[in-house]
């Protein structure tokens, strides 16, 4: 599993993972609860989902989303035994899970390999949404979360080559994923449709340039979000992002 956007968990050349069961979840459904006990190791092989923190008595935070290859279960940054989070189906979600045990078992290097890269590359999407909410302002956090979603639910090359993208989840997930508030959300949903990179439809929010989208994480990564600090910056960035795409100087 080298190149997880390409490759699902599923991958039958991943002859592990085929002994694992695979269980699905409608949009709302909640996947992992936190507290319960991690008897599984589990991966997300289609769909998207939302982790929410309790950080203190009666308030609870989404802090990210994860999506396909991503490890969610048992031995994961989610937790070893007991998970820390909340887990929940932004979309339909399908994850592969397969007993601890089974994972844990001598004499498999290869699959300890694998499992290792997964808990990594979840780790670092974690910690890069997580650092976003603590650093951004929330315009940036907005941005962020929008981007991050376009990444989450069009894997697959075709939705990557289209030019506009609606999002599945309402406006209102979209301003709990960024902690902003819905007035705040809808503030700044508003002031990038008036810049033409979002069409916003009652509740919905469709993604316009969509390959700049795709491509603004590893901007700010590359640039640091001071690239998209302000309206006009972020204005900027995605116009020099979808030239970029069309091969445009």
């Amino acid at each position: 599993m080298k190149n997880r956007r390409n490759h699902a968990p599923t991958d039958a050349t991943d002859h592990w993972l085929s002994t694992g069961q695979l269980k699905t979840y409608r949009r709302g459904q909640r996947i992992i609860e936190a507290g319960s006990p991690q008897g599984d190791w589990v991966a997300i092989s289609r769909g998207a989902a939302y982790l929410v923190s309790q950080v203190a008595p009666g308030t609870r935070v989404a802090v990210a989303a994860l999506w396909l290859g991503d490890v969610i279960g048992g031995e994961s940054p989610l937790g070893k035994l007991a998970a820390r989070y909340d887990v929940t189906a932004l979309v339909d979600v399908t994850t592969i899970n397969i007993p601890l045990e089974q994972i844990q078992a001598d004499g498999a290097p290869p699959r300890a390999a694998e499992t290792g890269e997964l808990y990594n590359a979840t780790a670092s999407r974690l910690h890069g949404q997580i650092s976003m909410r603590l650093a951004g302002n929330g315009l940036q956090r907005l941005v962020s979360v929008m981007a991050t979603l376009a990444t989450a639910l069009a894997p697959d090359e075709r939705a990557r080559h289209a030019d506009r993208l609606a999002l599945p989840i309402s406006q209102a997930c979209i301003g709990q994923l960024s902690g902003l508030s819905r007035r705040q959300t809808w503030i700044y949903l508003g002031q990038l449709g008036r810049h033409g990179w979002i069409v916003t439809s009652r509740s919905k929010v469709t993604l316009e340039g969509l390959r700049a989208w795709l491509a603004l994480m590893r901007e700010v990564d590359a640039a640091g979000i001071e690239c998209i600090a302000t309206l006009a910056r972020c204005d900027a960035t995605l116009l020099r992002l979808s030239a970029r795409a069309l091969g445009q100087p």
